[in-house]
């Protein structure tokens, strides 16, 4: 009977990618990455007032107001949406990706 070895814990079973056990926690970890799946961005609060918002702010001002050097590309929460923030035009302002992305769910 042909051998061959795991890709995952190298050890060795009959033909296959995985053996059973590695074979069978790979699947368990798809679905518990399935059922944990980010909810949608209309779902997280980025709505058609935060789009209007998002609009105006981008073109009042079209430079990052974090680094002031890129061209603002995201309107930036200065309390995020998770922490109580708004979509209102006080708490946005705009930013450039890297800068938005880099803070993630800190306020101010």
């Amino acid at each position: 009977m042909p051998m061959s070895m795991c890709s995952r814990c190298k050890r060795l079973y009959p033909l296959g990618s995985r053996c059973e056990p590695c074979a069978s926690a790979g699947a368990k970890r798809r679905e518990q990455k399935r059922k944990h799946t980010r909810p949608s961005a209309w779902a997280r609060g980025y709505n058609a007032d935060y789009r209007k918002a998002r609009a105006a702010i981008l073109a009042a001002n079209p430079v990052c107001s974090i680094c002031n050097a890129r061209p603002a590309a995201t309107a930036d929460h200065i309390v995020p949406l998770s922490r109580g923030g708004t979509n209102e035009m006080r708490n946005l302002r705009p930013a450039c990706g890297p800068c938005n992305f880099s803070r993630g769910n800190r306020a101010a």
